[in-house]
């Protein structure tokens, strides 16, 4: 079985169906990035995935462990652990305005040690202590990551204080904190000029570089050509095409894909 195993997933908003029935795969390390024109259930789809939606339909497996089944229920608990196996960052950043770079990164994860400890450990001085430890760990973790992302002199700068390219890179930095088995992108230059967009693609480049597993919703056409594995292409709530870029740019099958490759071209 892959990696990422999605079957028949179904979303409806009230009587409009946006998605209908999606079948996706994906392999451990792989790179695929979902193009298509807005409305064609892109972002629906990839909201679903990491249950900010839920399904009417189908079932997600991840690592042959993992499984949601949409006939199910489940309780809060259970769908935060199940949000744990997979990153996302939106296009607007969604950034706390009142808390540093390094405070965005350390605070849910500390919260989340906090969950955590007072599960396991007693009340008492225990209890803090492990606290105090995870606080420290933390810390040393969201300063690593702002530094892999290239903000180790921006740290104790508020939101405001950076420029879109930088706050974006200090979201990639939050989605990584968990060590999501998969991280998702959801337009992550859309809100950015063109200038600041190639120090964020070049961040997801790196990650690539890394062998992190990856879902890329973009409108990038050449940054989708470079980086992606695997190309797949959104039309009318239905994975109207997929294959490798060479496939999908150069020789599409499709005709709504062929459609929307050249509609891109002249807009360029």
């Amino acid at each position: 079985m892959a990696f990422l195993e999605i079957k028949n997933l179904k979303k409806s908003f009230g009587k409009t169906a946006v998605l209908h029935g999606i079948d996706f795969s994906m392999e451990k390390g792989e790179v695929t990035c979902v193009i298509g024109s807005s409305g064609g259930g892109k972002t629906t789809f990839l909201r679903c995935l990491n249950f900010l939606e839920r399904a009417n339909e189908g079932t997600i497996t991840i690592e042959n462990a993992f499984h949601f089944d949409a006939a199910r229920e489940y309780t809060a608990a259970e769908i935060r652990e199940m949000t744990l196996k997979l990153g996302l960052v939106f296009q607007q950043f969604n950034l706390f305005p009142q808390y540093s770079a390094l405070e965005n990164v350390y605070i849910p994860l500390q919260l989340r040690s906090k969950e955590k400890i007072r599960k396991a450990v007693p009340f008492g001085k225990k209890r803090r202590e492990a606290i105090k430890e995870a606080e420290k760990q933390n810390r040393e973790r969201a300063t690593a990551l702002l530094s892999e992302v290239g903000l180790s002199e921006k740290m104790n700068n508020y939101p405001c204080e950076l420029s879109g390219g930088q706050q974006q890179r200090v979201a990639i930095a939050r989605a990584l904190a968990e060590e999501p088995a998969i991280l998702c992108f959801d337009e992550p230059t859309s809100a950015l000029d063109p200038e600041l967009t190639g120090e964020v693609l070049k961040v997801i480049k790196e990650l690539k570089n890394e062998g992190r597993t990856m879902i890329v919703v973009t409108h990038e056409m050449e940054f989708a050509k470079s980086v992606a594995d695997k190309v797949v292409f959104f039309a009318d709530g239905v994975i109207e095409e997929e294959g490798t870029p060479e496939e999908i740019f150069n020789s599409p099958r499709s005709p709504k894909t062929a459609a929307f490759l050249r509609i891109g071209e002249e807009s360029f």
